[in-house]
């Protein structure tokens, strides 16, 4: 009987209690003999095992999924501190960078204040024909003053966004007072206020001077410049002064303390009047003050409004409903000139006469609409024949709705402050026609004049005057916005 290993181990207990049947214990004798591991399980009681064969023991999914995820977090962790120290890197060397910006205009912002000083003597030297080296000096701290409210930090900028003019400066405002100083003092023609106005522009940047030149050396100190902050409400105190003055030295010939702003109360009475508006129903809102002192936007409840200055109630724009749209007839040419002159009138009041010239329909107004159409005029004011001139064809325009004769649209003369003081313009016995006397509004004296024109041919966008009254050069008053 031929018998198997697994049958002679598993018959192991029986062999030894000697329970087998002669014939089975025949046969596991003979295996014995033949089989060296089956008998050394018999002389040893100890089953060899088949590593091969033992089932290694099975893990739960879930624990392996547990495993995984922690080490997809640990890693995530890692990438998350890496990417945080990357970022935190590139936040530092960008803010770094910003500060140097920063140190670097602010050097070239205190340098050209030191230079500007002493070249405002400029203005009272006679043997000084030009004014150009001191205007490119203010054109380089404008550039330095642009770089530094270029690389303001956040809380730089927040403070200086609570500021009133937020270190800015009108520098064509700036440089049209100093040319106005410059043909006065040249011209014989200067006064007190003309040598209060110099004395404090010089003071403006003399202060400045002193103000920046703390945050200068705090920006030149170590590591710790790095967590300096500008003090920009101070400094800003600077671009106040110098704005107020060259407005109201190249508008009004007058120093910021001469002229003073209407109420608000007595605006919205003057739009009232004008208008027709609601006094309740009209908002005021102060445009800028570095480009457009003393100008507020005005809007009612439907949302027409405009502009209008507070020194001498002038409104400067307007714009309004004169109902939907139609098909419907357009009214005469006379009957809109009528229309022109009645609300002429309302804004200026019965004492300035005015040419309305007929514009035709539509000028510089655009509709897709086919049913817009206005009549638009322009008004020139007049005195004893005489028209007045401003610069590129900047005049009044009117435009009125062709259908039903109301008033769509105004725009003042931007470059004179209002035709209040136009009727009172000293008019000379003696002019020579052979020449081309017209009024402007004057940079020099802040009034009308009457001059005579000379175009000058190569310069064709600009014209030279001379006062019919005393022979001498005369200048156009441009507003700077």
């Amino acid at each position: 009987m031929k018998i198997e290993h697994d049958i002679v181990q598993d018959l192991y207990p029986l062999y030894i209690d000697s329970d087998l049947s002669p014939s089975v214990k025949i046969a596991v004798d003979e295996h014995l003999q033949a089989c060296q591991e089956c008998r050394r399980f018999y002389e040893t009681g100890e089953k060899t095992a088949n590593i091969s064969k033992i089932d290694e023991p099975k893990v739960s999914k879930s624990l392996d999924e547990k495993i995984i995820l922690r080490m997809k977090l640990n890693r995530l962790r890692l990438i998350s501190i890496m990417l945080a120290a990357i970022l935190f890197s590139m936040i530092f060397t960008d803010y770094v960078n910003e500060r140097e910006q920063l140190f670097m205009a602010t050097d070239g912002y205190y340098d050209a204040l030191g230079i500007i000083q002493p070249m405002f003597d400029d203005v009272k030297n006679k043997d000084q024909v030009s004014l150009e080296p001191l205007q490119q000096e203010i054109h380089r701290f404008s550039k330095y003053n642009i770089s530094l409210n270029d690389n303001l930090n956040f809380i730089e900028e927040y403070n200086k966004n609570s500021t009133e003019h937020h270190l800015s400066l009108n520098t064509q405002r700036l440089n049209a007072m100093l040319e106005v100083m410059k043909i006065r003092y040249d011209q014989g023609r200067w006064t007190e206020t003309d040598e209060a106005a110099f004395q404090a522009v010089k003071d403006y940047f003399i202060g400045q001077e002193e103000v920046v030149s703390v945050e200068y050396n705090k920006t030149h100190h170590g590591y710790s410049s790095y967590l300096h902050f500008l003090n920009v409400k101070e400094m800003d105190q600077f671009y106040e002064k110098v704005n107020l003055l060259t407005y109201s030295y190249t508008r009004y010939h007058k120093l910021p303390n001469q002229i003073k702003a209407l109420h608000e109360s007595e605006l919205k009475k003057r739009i009232t009047n004008v208008l027709g508006f609601e006094e309740d129903d009209i908002e005021l809102e102060k445009e800028s003050p570095v480009n457009a002192l003393y100008v507020y936007r005005f809007e009612n409840k439907s949302g027409y409004g405009g502009t209008i200055d507070a020194i001498n109630g002038q409104i400067l724009a307007y714009s309004g409903d004169t109902g939907p749209l139609s098909n419907a007839p357009v009214i005469s040419q006379k009957a809109a000139e009528k229309k022109a002159n009645f609300y002429l009138e309302k804004i200026y009041g019965k004492e300035i006469n005015f040419e309305v010239v007929s514009l035709g329909f539509n000028y510089n107004s655009y509709s897709d609409d086919p049913r817009h159409k206005v009549y638009s005029f322009k008004a020139v004011p007049m005195v004893q024949g005489y028209s007045l001139y401003t610069p590129l064809e900047t005049e009044t325009i009117l435009h009125l709705n062709a259908r039903n004769g109301k008033l769509e649209s105004y725009d003042h003369n931007r470059h004179i402050p209002s035709f209040e003081q136009y009727g009172q313009i000293e008019l000379s016995a003696s002019v020579d026609k052979t020449k081309q006397p017209v009024i402007i509004y004057s940079a020099l004296t802040g009034k009308f004049e009457l001059v005579y024109m000379e175009p000058d041919l190569e310069y064709f966008d600009e014209d030279k005057f001379t006062s019919v009254k005393s022979g001498i050069e005369e200048k156009i008053y441009h507003n700077f916005y």
